[in-house]
């Protein structure tokens, strides 16, 4: 079975590094133009791209899907999937007729739930105890096409983005290569999706990381583990924005008003949400490494009743 990788992101980067694992390379890799990143605006290319030239796989990185060289360029690998992870555009009508037998889309949520760009944040953020991944069929709607096959995978307490990306995406290429060989097979069926019981995700803005300590401890946590990587959970000390890079929820029961520091120990900074505390483990000061709360609480001799915000 041949078939066109389409992917940007970290996800889509391990994704494809599973698949080249289990020795099912594709005959292409695409991804988008290389970009500027930082203060500099020194160019980089995607993860996937990086990834795709290691590895001395064919790459294209065009600027639009819509040109004819690249429509010709695309048929003529007589591939019999396209298989799509984050990819970062939509793929037009035209091009999804290429493939011989389907154009096929991995996605990290269990679908119609969290359709849209960032649904491994969402999901986080919203404090799901469950995601998983969705195997289906592009059409030209975004996230909505039939499904093929499903996988449900459990939220642990400690998983932040990177964690539950790495497992999706390892996830992800298992069962579409599982969907492959059922098509092969022509063991499967095309499952429409429940619109009634769809929901859309959002791409992430700087803002949504900013920290309310008004809102209970969990909610607070489950904010810096969704935004971990970006935009970061952040707040504010001494005038400077601080990055909240890892907290957990504590036992610790506090009236204190929101914001204040609590208790401060080598575990880290206990700081007043609502009712109880959360507990700073590390942080990233602007301008500065990031650091334990323990060293950074020393650092900056940092006491008791200080509040951040």
């Amino acid at each position: 079975m041949k078939y066109i990788f389409f992917g940007s992101s970290v996800f889509a980067k391990i994704t494809l590094e599973e698949l080249i694992k289990n020795n099912f390379s594709p005959s292409l890799v695409v991804s988008q133009p290389d970009k500027p990143k930082g203060r500099h605006l020194k160019v980089y290319p995607t993860l996937v791209s990086a990834f795709a030239q290691e590895k001395g796989l064919t790459l294209l990185r065009p600027a639009s899907l819509k040109t004819n060289e690249i429509l010709e360029t695309l048929e003529k690998e007589q591939a019999d999937f396209f298989i799509v992870a984050d990819y970062g555009k939509i793929l037009p009508p035209q091009i999804l007729t290429i493939p011989k037998v389907l154009p096929l889309a991995i996605h990290p949520s269990i679908l119609p739930r969290y359709r849209g760009p960032a649904p491994i944040n969402w999901a986080l953020i919203n404090g799901d105890k469950e995601t998983g991944i969705s195997i289906f069929k592009i059409n030209e709607q975004v996230d909505e096409g039939d499904i093929i096959l499903q996988k449900n995978m459990a939220i642990t307490e400690t998983d932040d983005v990177l964690s539950l990306t790495t497992r999706l995406a390892i996830d992800g290429a298992a069962c579409a290569m599982e969907v492959m060989e059922k098509i092969k097979n022509n063991n499967y069926a095309l499952i429409r999706q429940n619109q009634s019981s769809a929901s859309y995700d959002r791409k992430l803005k700087k803002e949504d990381g900013r920290i309310d300590w008004n809102l209970p401890s969990l909610k607070i946590v489950n904010l810096v583990h969704g935004t971990s990587g970006w935009p970061s959970a952040y707040t504010r000390y001494r005038g400077k924005i601080i990055k909240i890079l890892e907290a957990e929820t504590s036992a610790m029961e506090t009236d204190n008003p929101a914001a204040s520091i609590v208790k401060i120990d080598s575990g880290g900074i206990y700081v007043a949400a609502e009712k109880s505390a959360v507990k700073i483990k590390k942080v990233k000061l602007e301008g500065k490494n990031e650091m334990s709360a323990w060293a950074f609480s020393r650092g900056h001799r940092i006491s008791v009743g200080e509040k951040f915000g």
